[in-house]
Parts: structure tokens; C-alpha cells; sequence
């Protein structure tokens, strides 16, 4: 069977041989690409700048973002009661109305960061794949890093497109955590009966978290000019450092 011109699939394809010709395409292009063929994307944006991606990138979360307001100050206050349900176990000296003013603060801070975390968080996850690289020799500037994650966070906007879907098709009264709107085998955990650490650990097994995770592996073979496996030990890092802060009990 044909593969087709620069698809990942094409044979002998390596974005890292000196000389190889790198077709021009707009930032429109990138978005499909992305889905189908990761590695040309890296190889043709390996010297461009992140901040036209990344402004894209955020705008459209910070859409999804408003259309799922409800949804998430749901899923905020059902989380913030089982917080304080442990913590007025812990301390019977919490009364209600401390609760009700750090819920009025917290749910502020939270709204904010809900339409400004995605640049935020791509810059801070950014530190992470420089970081990790480095540890199996790939070496490109913070810079690089961040285009890589800009990239690699492109699928996720799918899964705000689904989380949109979700909410005008299903009924969220039944939302019982973060995890319930999710892609991940903690959708179906019961959040008050599961352990909190393997909670955490099956949330980070989300479908667009993997997903993000292995074109942070492409990226950093290509860019980065080192195999694929020490590549994907890198990613491996990137993604574990969280998992295991959510490991939490």
C-alpha cells in the first residue's frame, strides 16, 4: 500500500538528516498535521517561535473554558465538599463559615486559572521536558521545549470539544469528580470508596494525557536528535513527576 507523502509512516523518513527538505506550511496546517504526522510537524517548526500556537492554543481552551463554566463549578464545589468534609473530621474547630469564606476564595482563584492555566501550564511542564531531555542527551533551548509542549498540547483541545459535548448531552447532577468528566478508567471509580492514590494514579492514566505524553517523545527525538527510545524515556519522566504528586493519599 502507498503511504503518503509526509506522513510518519513514509519509509526511510528521518526529520533529523541534515539536508532534508521541509515543506512550508501555516499554523492551520500544524493543527491537522499534528493528528497524523507529528515528526514533519517538529521537523518543520524546530526553529520557529511558540507564540502563535501557544495564543491559538489559549484562546480556544479559554472558549471551552467559559462554555463549561457550570460544569466546572460543579465539579469545583462537589470536590471542595468532600475536602472539607475530611478536613472538619480532622480539625472539629473548622467551623462553616470558614469553610463558606475559603470556598468564596478558592472558587475565585480557581476561575481565574480555569482561562489562563493552559499557557501557564505549558510554560511549567516546559521546565520539565527541558529538564529531562538533557538527562538522555537531547539538548535544545527552553524555547524549543516550549514548542514542543505547545505541539503536543494541541490534542487537548479535542478533549475540551468532548468535555463541551458531554455537557450539553448528558446530565451533570451525577458528576461526583473531577474524574467523572474525564477520559481515564477513574471515570468509572467511585471517588468516596477508592483509594485517593490509586484514584490519582488511573486519572493520570487519561486517553489526552498518554496522548500528550508521546508527541512530547517525538518532539524531543527530533528536536532533541536522539532516538525514539531515549526519547520516550524522557516523556516517561515528564509524565511520572505529576503522577506521582497525585499518588497522594
Amino acid at each position: 500500500m502507498e503511504t503518503r507523502p509526509g506522513t510518519d509512516r513514509g519509509a526511510g523518513y528521518d526529520p533529523s538528516v541534515q539536508g532534508a527538505p521541509l515543506e512550508k506550511a501555516s499554523v492551520v496546517e500544524d493543527f491537522i498535521d499534528i493528528f497524523y504526522a507529528p515528526s514533519r510537524v517538529f521537523a518543520r517548526r524546530e526553529k520557529s517561535g511558540f507564540w502563535t500556537h501557544l495564543l491559538i492554543i489559549s484562546a480556544i481552551a479559554a472558549l471551552f473554558a467559559f462554555a463549561n463554566r457550570g460544569v466546572f463549578d460543579q465539579i469545583f464545589d462537589v470536590e471542595f465538599q468532600r475536602g472539607a468534609a475530611k478536613a472538619m473530621e480532622a480539625n472539629p474547630q473548622i467551623t462553616e463559615d470558614m469553610l463558606a469564606q475559603q470556598r468564596k476564595i478558592s472558587g475565585a482563584i480557581a476561575g481565574f486559572f480555569q482561562y489562563i492555566g493552559v499557557p501557564l501550564l505549558v510554560f511549567v511542564v516546559s521546565l520539565l521536558v527541558w529538564g529531562f531531555a538533557r538527562v538522555v542527551s537531547a539538548k535544545f533551548s527552553y524555547g524549543q521545549a516550549v514548542m514542543i509542549m505547545t505541539l503536543a498540547y494541541i490534542p487537548r483541545l479535542v478533549q475540551g470539544l468532548l468535555a463541551t459535548i458531554q455537557g450539553l448531552l448528558t446530565d451533570t447532577s451525577t458528576i461526583g469528580s473531577m474524574h467523572s468528566v474525564g477520559f481515564s478508567p477513574a471515570r468509572f471509580m467511585d471517588p468516596d470508596t477508592t483509594n485517593r492514590a490509586l484514584l490519582g494514579l488511573m486519572g493520570r492514566l487519561d486517553l489526552f494525557t498518554l496522548w500528550t505524553t508521546v508527541l512530547i517523545a517525538i518532539g524531543i527525538a527530533v528536536i532533541g536528535k536522539v532516538p525514539r527510545a531515549r526519547a520516550a524515556i524522557a516523556a516517561g519522566l515528564v509524565w511520572l513527576l505529576p503522577t506521582l504528586f497525585s499518588l497522594r493519599s
